[in-house]
């Protein structure tokens, strides 16, 4: 027969086994949150048993990219402990406005897009870059990236640029920016992520493409494409509103 402080002492002594093995990047989740695995499951809506997963391995990519959403939580936090935690503090410490003024954005690299479609950065850093195009959505880290060839025809034509925006989220059947870690780049459509398996669709539609998410350093979301002609050498003074709306 089991007395009541011999049950009540087997199970902290569980608790405080199972605290102990839970991996950090979900100790910081259930810190911030108050959650418990079975809770968190139910909000994210997959099986428990993916979570208990996580707790002892630790989360995958393609687990933080859903919590952020969910829960308003910084990826780089989740994944690292580095920064803030949430995300409405991130916004309140950097305040965007409310609508949209646009600016001009620095050409950062050339696509030289191949038959494989990739392409490598091209050294650029800071503000300075080829140039610059603009943009009426571009938030203060986007960058634009000149096409070279006619791999991503007829969608992105030989000269056109791209606007990439970090701090957009990527949206499924819209184009993206993947970085991988190895350095090579392209842009695709972005079709999304089942089971830490990247997918994306080439261009034209005619080809399928997968990377597992541990090869991925980033996913970057396309938010324009520019013209020509709108690309200037030097940092204009006129105002992005006469560009588009003259």
């Amino acid at each position: 027969m089991c007395f009541l402080g011999e049950n009540t002492n087997n199970l902290t002594e569980e608790i405080t086994v199972t605290e102990k093995d839970v991996h950090p990047t979900m100790q910081r989740i259930y810190d911030q949150t108050g959650l418990v695995a079975s809770g968190l499951a139910s909000i994210l809506d997959i099986d428990s048993q993916m979570v208990y997963n996580w707790d002892k391995r630790g989360i995958s990519k393609q687990g933080a990219f859903l919590v952020s959403s969910k829960l308003k939580l910084d990826l780089k936090w989740i994944l690292t402990g580095e920064g803030v935690p949430a995300i409405e503090k991130i916004l309140a410490e950097n305040p965007k406005p409310a609508v949209a003024m646009g600016r001009w954005v620095p050409v950062k690299s050339y696509s030289k897009m191949g038959d494989d479609g990739y392409y490598t950065e091209m050294g650029y850093l800071g503000n300075g870059g080829d140039g610059y195009v603009p943009s009426l959505t571009a938030g203060p880290n986007a960058y634009a990236v000149r096409g070279n060839g006619s791999s991503m025809y007829p969608a992105i034509r030989h000269g056109w640029y791209v606007v990439c925006d970090p701090d957009i989220d990527p949206t499924p059947t819209e184009f993206v920016e993947v970085r991988l870690i190895d350095g090579r780049r392209t842009i695709k459509e972005y079709i999304g992520i089942v089971n830490d398996v990247l997918n994306l669709l080439a261009v034209n539609g005619e080809k399928r493409m997968t990377f597992d998410m541990s090869d991925v350093e980033a996913i970057i979301a396309v938010t324009d494409i520019v013209p020509p002609s709108r690309h200037v050498h030097d940092y204009p003074t006129l105002p992005i509103q006469d560009i588009y709306y003259d």
